[in-house]
């Protein structure tokens, strides 16, 4: 089997673009294949390098030897891809089609779906989004009405159908804020402009992948968001517009399942979730959840990549990681940010199981409503003060460190084998 999978079993920022970072050199092929510009990993590729804060771009594009493919699956925002391709050149790195594939049939967000996405997120309806255009751009798929990459070789037609969409929002503006026809003319050349750019880019990537797999080439796909905020599995409806799971990612990549290798799931130690829906192990207490998110502006702190907005913070939850290694079929763990533990205090509640309906149950319902009504059943463990950011070796690391892993082990039956101690590349603990 040729090709392996990174997924977040939580609910996304688990640090998996460090965990793709440390592995793809291993690979020929690293690949993308869900989500959009609504997602963000961070890659920190040596030391004392600048930060990469990659949102389209799939993080093999720290090494220059490999094929970075942008699949079928994802909803591509072009203006805000030219943006970060030309941010990834400035910090060093070479970007062009010969390291850089995208889908032909990846479909395309439009100006008006971000429009819409703001309307709602400003109105009663909000979801707690990153307005960028994401829900839309799914509705549109769904609806048979989207526009895929392959368009831009008919830029008439674009040009009409990028019209057209802003003059149906613009009549939902408020007064004040409608676009004139300038406005609207601009727009379209604008994202004309960055899509043509694209082009060069442009290819079958499913019949790319298939080929390279029948030759023997190793392909890494990295999954966007996580488990929990899946469309189908997650806690619906406080979930994005794709499939993280996966099987979802073997679609969007146009693989099959028979190429399927290892399943690596990555979780962090802390907790967090961006935005709305129920996080049953909540700190409410904001002076704690701060100490425990960290500064603002630090790489691995607990603000968003995308919209640097604070993360709700929670205790360690097995429960919900239960349900993630089930549907994705796990074979090896990640767990990040063993060294952001001591935050918790003196010691650190992990939920073991949840109390729902009057009945004890170790994994969690999937909907929104069903996780609001459940309460965490905690094992309490004691964390440590040495810091651990330097220890490479996992018998170096203190007792209630490797009790915390062991627990996680223990209660989920699947091996840990990686630990990160620090956002560098190298701060990995492998066992």
């Amino acid at each position: 089997m040729s090709l392996d999978v990174i997924v977040g079993l939580q609910r996304g920022d688990e640090g998996k673009g460090r965990f793709v970072d440390l592995l793809a050199g291993n690979y020929d092929i690293i690949a993308r294949a869900n989500g959009g510009a609504n997602a963000g990993h961070t890659v920190l590729p040596k030391t004392g390098q600048a930060p990469l804060a990659l949102h389209q771009v799939p993080a093999g594009i720290a090494y220059p030897d490999k094929l970075n493919i942008i699949g079928n699956g994802v909803y591509l925002d072009p203006p805000r891809l030219i943006h970060e391709i030309e941010t990834i050149r400035d910090g060093g790195l070479a970007v062009s089609p010969k390291n850089l594939m995208i889908s032909n049939a990846t479909h395309l967000v439009l100006p008006h779906h971000i429009l819409l996405d703001e309307l709602r997120e400003a109105g009663s309806h909000a979801q707690g989004s990153t307005k960028v255009g994401i829900a839309y751009v799914a509705a549109d798929k769904y609806l048979r009405e989207g526009i895929r990459l392959e368009t831009i070789a008919e830029p008439k037609v674009l040009a009409e159908h990028i019209r057209d969409g802003l003059e149906r929002v613009n009549k939902l503006l408020p007064v004040g804020k409608k676009l004139s026809k300038d406005d609207i003319e601009t727009s379209t050349q604008d994202w004309l402009k960055a899509a043509k750019e694209l082009q060069p880019y442009m290819e079958d990537t499913t019949e790319v992948v298939n080929d390279r797999l029948g030759r023997g080439e190793r392909v890494l796909v990295e999954g966007a968001q996580a488990f929990w905020l899946d469309v189908n599995h997650g806690m619906y409806p406080a979930v994005t517009s794709s499939s993280t799971t996966v099987s979802g990612l073997l679609d969007g990549l146009g693989v099959s399942a028979k190429q399927l290798g290892k399943v690596i799931g990555v979780t962090k130690s802390v907790k967090s979730h961006v935005g709305h829906g129920p996080l049953v192990t909540e700190i409410t207490d904001e002076k704690q959840a701060t100490a425990v998110r960290g500064p603002l502006g630090k790489t691995d702190s607990e603000y968003g990549v995308t919209t640097k907005r604070p993360r709700r913070i929670g205790y360690p939850d097995l429960v919900e990681l239960r349900n993630a290694i089930r549907v994705n079929g796990v074979n090896e763990l990640a767990i990040s940010k063993l060294d952001h533990v001591p935050r918790y205090g003196t010691t650190v509640p992990v939920a073991t199981s949840y109390t729902f309906q009057g009945a004890r149950r170790l994994t969690a319902p999937s909907s929104a409503l069903a996780l609001a009504a459940c309460e965490p059943n905690y094992r309490n463990l004691k964390t440590w003060k040495r810091d651990i950011s330097g220890i490479r070796d996992y018998d170096e690391l203190p007792a209630e460190a490797k009790a915390f892993v062991d627990l996680f082990e223990t209660e989920l039956g699947v091996a840990v084998t990686r630990v990160g101690v620090g956002p560098l590349r190298q701060q990995v603990i492998l066992r």
